[in-house]
């Protein structure tokens, strides 16, 4: 497991800026856990993704993949890795025979690189910038990676058309790009409507489930202003509403599955430990069938969504990213 820094590509300002938001785990959950820490949630995550309750997203992604082709796949690619849960899932699973995991946190690499070498798995962690990829750099020749996987990470990029044409470029002839994203608003600019969605689910809860780690009780949700984003994550949902249409300039959709979240996401924010007991189950299941109804009624869109995509499989010139 090296520890390759791609320095000509890294904005340290920002770098250091994601280190104190995401560099330590410790506080990501210091009010409480989260909506995907509940083991029902992802079974329903997994269930509208999938179609199984026991199939995550990243294993349906590699069903999809290994009904084209032989499996392992030679390389993968994986962008905005954090603290590297998801590629020790890719390791485990023995998908790919080479994993390079880029991040712009050098804490989480950090971090991520510790948890590899605990687990005694092999992945490539790189302090790269997904806004300027390292391309034609060694590692990063172009049509050098097999897949190319966007999870939970995407949303933070602010040159998405950058990236999506040098994504385009890595990949083989063929290649596949797996994003399982957050694809809603801007900086998180949630509709009026939504917002009272997530009150009205907020003031159903008792107490005891509306409990934070630190004591107090959760209250209703608002919409947090755009200088309130930036302040905390200068990259955060900086132009999440434009995954899905610029993907298209440079990939073919194959499969697209939106999931479950919209109100949960930040209903469960703090609170979700409170779920993990069975008394719970039939609140959490409430909370499920309300969102779920709002959808299929149309009163609610759904901001998170697994993609995968592929770029053309006739040997064509690589598309040349924007500058």
């Amino acid at each position: 497991m090296t520890s390759t820094s791609q320095e000509a590509h890294i904005d340290t300002a920002l770098a250091d800026r994601l280190d104190a938001v995401w560099g330590d785990p410790a506080v990501w959950v210091e009010q409480g856990l989260h909506w995907t820490h509940i083991p029902a949630v992802k079974a329903r995550v997994n269930e509208q993704v999938s179609g199984h309750p026991s199939v995550t997203p990243l294993q349906w992604f590699f069903g999809i993949v290994g009904a084209h082709r032989p499996l392992p796949l030679r390389r993968v690619l994986l962008l905005g890795c954090g603290q590297g849960s998801d590629a020790l899932e890719l390791a485990r699973s023995r998908q790919a025979d080479e994993i390079v995991a880029i991040d712009l946190s050098a804490a989480a690499l950090e971090r991520a690189r510790a948890d590899a070498r605990a687990a005694g798995v092999a992945v490539r962690y790189i302090q790269a910038d997904m806004n300027s990829l390292p391309l034609g750099q060694p590692g990063f020749e172009p049509g050098s990676f097999d897949a190319v996987l966007g999870i939970a990470s995407v949303h933070h990029c602010a040159s998405l058309e950058n990236l999506y044409a040098s994504v385009a470029a890595l990949l083989t002839p063929g290649g596949w790009f797996f994003l399982d994203e957050y694809v809603g608003p801007d900086r998180f600019q949630c509709s009026n409507a939504q917002v009272h969605y997530m009150g009205q689910l907020i003031d159903l809860l008792p107490d005891h489930l509306r409990r934070m780690a630190d004591g107090q009780i959760k209250g209703r949700p608002w919409r947090p202003a755009i200088d309130e984003v930036i302040a905390v994550d200068p990259s955060e949902a900086v132009r999440s509403s434009e995954l899905l249409p610029l993907l298209e300039r440079h990939f073919t959709i194959r499969a697209h599955r939106p999931y479950c979240g919209a109100l949960l996401r930040v209903v469960l924010a703090g609170i979700a430990q409170n779920f993990m007991h069975a008394d719970a189950a039939p609140w959490l299941h409430g909370l499920l069938r309300a969102e779920e109804d709002l959808f299929q009624s149309g009163r609610l869109q759904r901001d998170l969504a697994c993609v995968i995509a592929r770029v053309p499989p006739a040997a064509t010139a690589p598309s040349t990213p924007y500058r």
